[in-house]
Parts: structure tokens; sequence; C-alpha cells
């Protein structure tokens, strides 16, 4: 579940060209022209605490939760030209004794409509240990500057392991903000919807939040730090506790 604080070559083609002095004299003073971007991205990082919608990831046998659980995270994502997409993304966890890693796949469309970015596709959520914990969904975002809403929405039996779960909704908005020299503000807020079932059963419907900065030190190399959380701890346990986390990403 890549969350807010979860860490997520081209080819020219150059023809034959019969080059006379005055071309040749342009080329050695001008700047060469910049490579396409590829349309294969891969990216790999290390985070102190891997949360995701303001709840941890990582649960001890006896159920106790620690401030700092580091998870390695990696995934890799493909564009096509017409606006299509394909990504997986990965992250070690502990849900419980056989759940030991998430494995995302996405595919959607983004498109644009005057100063509005559009994104629409299908999350499938799989966890090898426990099936259990497999979970479907669909979304919609919509970006507007340094502004993107998003809606999500479980086309799955369970949530996350939760019977009837189906129809659970997410939304979320978040706020990114670049302040210089490769520092950038981020902030989000969520709320979750659960279904009737899953409330009758002693979970409430909860918010989740998050704060933070990252900093892009290196070509590629990002830096993060913030913290993150949830309310309605009552119902859920420790695992919506505020917690402070830092994180180290590298994209390709």
């Amino acid at each position: 579940m890549p969350g807010n604080f979860a860490l997520r070559s081209s080819t020219v083609l150059i023809p034959s060209l019969f080059l006379t002095q005055a071309c040749l004299a342009q080329l050695a003073t001008s700047p060469a022209p910049e490579a396409a971007p590829s349309p294969l991205s891969v990216n790999v990082g290390l985070v102190s605490l891997y949360k995701y919608r303001g709840q941890d990831q990582y649960v001890s046998d006896s159920g106790k939760t620690r401030a700092v659980r580091p998870a390695l995270q990696g995934g890799l994502d493909y564009s096509f030209a017409n606006g299509f997409y394909l990504g997986n993304w990965n992250s070690s966890v502990r849900l419980n004794k056989d759940a030991r890693v998430e494995m995302d796949f996405y595919g959607g469309y983004r498109t644009s409509t005057g100063p509005v970015n559009w994104d629409f596709g299908l999350l499938r959520y799989q966890y090898p240990g426990d099936a259990r914990l497999n979970t479907t969904e669909v979304y919609a975002a919509g970006s507007w500057e340094e502004l993107t809403l998003k809606y999500s929405h479980t086309v799955s039996r369970r949530y996350f392991g939760l019977d009837g779960g189906r129809g659970t909704g997410y939304v979320n908005l978040a706020w990114s903000h670049p302040l210089g020299s490769g520092l950038g503000l981020q902030a989000a807020l969520g709320h979750t919807f659960l279904p009737a079932q899953v409330r009758a059963g002693g979970l409430s419907d909860y918010s989740d939040y998050s704060l933070g900065l990252a900093w892009e030190f290196q070509p590629h190399l990002t830096l993060t730090a913030g913290i993150a959380g949830a309310d309605r701890r009552t119902s859920w346990g420790d695992i919506n506790r505020p917690r402070a986390i830092a994180g180290l990403k590298a994209v390709f």
C-alpha cells in the first residue's frame, strides 16, 4: 500500500546525414538536444516505518507496534505515449506471521482537460503469504496546480482482510509545495468510509494525516522526513498512532 511516506533510458534514433561545413560549425556551437524521457521508471527506497492511510504496516506477533520498523520498497512504472500506464510496487511488511511482503499491481489512464490533470485506474494489493488480505480498488484523481484529490473504491469482497469490505471508500487531498533548492513541503488529509457490515464489527470510519518535507539533494535521490498518523485509536489501536518517519528514495 503505497503510503504518503512510502518510497515508489531513452532511445533516440538519428538518421544518416551528409553535413556541410556550415552544419558542422553550427553543431559545434549549439547545445545538444535533450533526450526524450524514457517511458520506463524504476524506484527503490528505504523508510524507517511503512504507514499506509495513517496505519502502521508492521505489527509484531504480540500485536505491539514500534516507531522504527525499517521497510525496503521498490517498483517500476511504464508510461505509453497514448496516456495509458502499467506499474508494480512492493514493500516489506508484517501484518501477521504469514504476510511479510506486499505486491501492488496497477494500470490506468492519464489525460488532461484545461488546467486539470486526470488519472483513472485499477489497483490490486497482493500478499503472497496471506491471500485473505488481497484487495482490489478502482480509483480516480484530479490534480490542479499543487493540489490532488483522489478517491479509491474497493471492488473486492474483502478490504485488507475485513469481510464485507466491498464498497469501502477512501478520499485523499494532497498538497505539494516547492520551497526551492530541491526542497518541497508535502501535506495530506484522508478519510476511510467503511461499509455498515464492517462498522457493525466494532471498527469505525477514521481520518488520517501526514505532513513532511522532501529534499532532492542529488539527481534521482530524495530524502523525506515527516509525521503521519490517524484518529480513532480507541477503535483501531496503536497502528493509528502518529509516527515520525524518515526515508531515502532513488528514481531512475
